[in-house]
């Protein structure tokens, strides 16, 4: 799943269509103008996948995503040998995080054709370890077009062959039944031992006041038929989601595995892209 940053403000679906193809030259000038003043550096993404990200250009920026992906895996005891799924790996922010660290191989999974394309030529041929796939999956906001529902898609890896699995906001751009399957799948694809960091906008009683009070960074006024999480955009449900802990929680124990840390974000009081980060760690196996 796409790991996007920029979230739209529901305009009118027309409006949307007109603006989408100015929007996506004015990138395309933008990587042109940029490899102009930056001729020689194969693994800074084009100028147009930077902005489709982070809504931003700056090279300050995509290193910014790199440190911060990294930081958040070594602080949580990512190691050297360890092997790392990346879940919505978007334009290889973590992967050239971890290009002078990993040594136990990585493998990024993302729905947006291009940036994986990128990464695949720009980053695997130079590093073989680090590999990037994409599936053909369904999503109304980002891959409208996808053949493949994330609700019964499976990860095309062996159970158990991760210590470590990374989605930064993935989570925020599933529905319930997508969400429950991803889950599941962070289960089965974890060694024992391992561990899973993933992004969310978690709704609670606190968080839910600053949604209702109209000082969230998204709206989420839209109550999914589910019962368990609140859409930014009803036209395009995936554009934005905010689930109910309860139902993460839920969901996390039937699966088997154990939410060890919240890092608590501040995107109810009005904190841009500030989203809660959530720990969980796979049993580890004991006796004989």
């Amino acid at each position: 799943m796409t790991t996007l940053h920029a979230y739209p403000a529901s305009p009118l679906t027309t409006l949307r269509r007109i603006a989408r193809p100015m929007r996506a030259a004015g990138r395309r000038v933008a990587t042109i103008v940029d490899r102009l003043v930056r001729p020689n550096q194969p693994l800074l993404p084009p100028a147009h996948l930077r902005i489709h990200y982070y809504n931003s250009w700056s090279v300050a920026r995509f290193a910014q995503a790199c440190d911060g992906a990294r930081r958040e895996l070594v602080s949580r005891g990512l190691q050297p040998h360890h092997r790392v799924l990346d879940i919505g790996s978007g334009p290889g922010n973590l992967a050239i995080g971890l290009l002078d660290y990993l040594r136990g191989g990585y493998d990024g999974v993302e729905i947006h054709a291009e940036s994986v394309a990128w990464c695949q030529q720009a980053i695997t041929t130079r590093y073989p370890a680090f590999r990037f796939h994409r599936p053909d999956l369904s999503n109304a906001a980002y891959n409208p077009d996808g053949r493949t529902p994330a609700s019964t898609y499976r990860f095309p890896f062996d159970a158990g062959t991760f210590d470590v699995i990374f989605l930064g906001s993935v989570f925020t751009h599933l529905l319930p039944e997508d969400a429950e399957n991803y889950v599941n799948e962070i289960a089965r694809l974890l060694r024992p031992g391992g561990f899973c960091v993933a992004s969310y906008f978690l709704l609670n009683d606190q968080t839910r006041a600053g949604v209702r009070d109209r000082r969230s960074f998204l709206s989420f006024e839209v109550q999914h038929p589910s019962g368990v999480c609140r859409l930014h955009d009803a036209a395009r449900p995936e554009a934005a989601v905010a689930f109910e802990e309860s139902f993460i929680r839920r969901v996390h124990d039937a699966a088997g595995l154990d939410i060890t840390d919240i890092r608590r974000g501040g995107w109810w009081t009005g904190g841009r892209h500030d989203q809660d980060l959530l720990t969980t760690s796979k049993v580890a196996i004991t006796g004989p």
